[in-house]
């Protein structure tokens, strides 16, 4: 028998013997034959979807933002039933657990996402991620995004630019421009994080010396910024109003946004660096089927709609470009992102990060 229930999601989960259907967004959510299929794509077929929502909680391993991970795992478990659990560091930091887990046998992610392609590379090469196929129309969709035959997937791009406090300053005087940074009249006011402390900041580093040139990193550097050791640090003192102006990642700034920070996202006519999370399924996982269902949800429309909507660039060209409010962020093709491919990215990293320190003179 042919068992399939669809509805038009409004927030309800229905379950029966024969059918469930878990809603998240506008999208439809159905059981078919025990299949998970959410928008008309195949999540995971009825062994494993099976299999999955009897592990018990998913533990995920991120080096992204605590709030839109958190949001991230909500919509998931809206989706498909399944719990996770969120184990948050900085990239640097995490990969530092992850590869000291492995080495001891007991590594403790069924997934891993991660910035950086120096320390994406040494976590695949440490033997934490296993391969992954995804499920055919979802990898179709993707492309190539599916790296090294699924042993990691790029599963967006984030986009760093800068934000001010809108209670300090002035719409009219606020920066809109990498260029405005570099006015004398926000010395002492501005602060940026150190580049060490993951994918990000190199990605930034990159576009600024690439794209904005090693005078202008200079002339900020002039200006005396304050450098913190992490995003979420210098996001808070921006929020208090300690420092006016910072250097973050739109998503990390929209998720402070929602939660009261009187932020503003500026959309710098110059462009912002853009870098990419890289997921993939934790090679001794025992909870193997909860972790293809994540990575294949992520990677699906919805999944990928999810992180739009937390200010993140799908890597899925049939989804929209995010959004932060009601502010519709540059399409793919509009030249606002600023990508480095995998290669260019290691080639400069070591480069950039001894120019970034000799520039702030930081031995941090």
């Amino acid at each position: 028998m042919n068992s399939t229930l669809i509805l038009r999601c409004t927030g309800a989960v229905l379950v029966s013997a024969l059918a469930l259907s878990a809603c998240s967004g506008d999208g439809e959510r159905a059981i078919t034959e025990g299949d998970l299929i959410i928008d008309g794509e195949l999540i995971a077929a009825a062994e494993v979807y099976e299999q999955a929502q009897t592990e018990g909680t998913l533990v995920f391993y991120t080096g992204g933002s605590e709030q839109s991970e958190a949001a991230i795992v909500d919509r998931f478990t809206e989706a498909t039933g399944i719990k996770a659990e969120i184990v948050r560091l900085a990239p640097n930091r995490l990969t530092e657990r992850v590869l000291s887990e492995t080495a001891a046998g007991q590594l403790g992610a069924d997934v891993i996402r991660i910035s950086g392609e120096d320390l994406t590379l040494s976590i695949a090469e440490a033997g934490a991620f296993a391969p992954h196929e995804l499920p055919r129309e979802i990898g179709a969709a993707v492309g190539d995004a599916v790296r090294e035959g699924g042993t990691y997937i790029n599963s967006f791009d984030r986009v760093y630019s800068f934000a001010y406090n809108n209670t300090v300053v002035d719409e009219a005087e606020a920066p809109r421009n990498w260029a405005d940074l570099i006015d004398g009249r926000w010395k002492d006011k501005t602060a940026i994080t150190q580049v060490g402390a993951g994918g990000s900041t190199a990605a930034l580093t990159r576009f600024q010396l690439d794209v904005l040139g090693e005078d202008w990193l200079r002339g900020y550097a002039a200006t005396s910024p304050r450098v913190f050791d992490t995003v979420a640090g210098m996001i808070d003192s921006l929020a208090r109003g300690e420092i006016l102006i910072g250097s973050v990642p739109i998503a990390t700034a929209y998720g402070a946004i929602q939660q009261g920070a009187p932020l503003t996202v500026a959309v710098p006519d110059e462009g912002a660096a853009a870098y990419p999370f890289y997921v993939g399924v934790g090679s001794s996982t025992s909870r193997p089927n909860a972790g293809a269902v994540f990575v294949n949800w992520l990677m699906s429309a919805d999944g990928q709609s999810a992180a739009a909507e937390m200010g993140d660039y799908p890597v899925r060209t049939d989804v929209p470009p995010p959004t932060i409010g009601d502010q519709q962020l540059p399409g793919l093709d509009d030249g606002f992102l600023h990508r480095s491919d995998m290669e260019t990215a290691l080639e400069h990293m070591e480069s950039d990060a001894d120019t970034w320190r000799r520039v702030f003179d930081y031995t941090g």
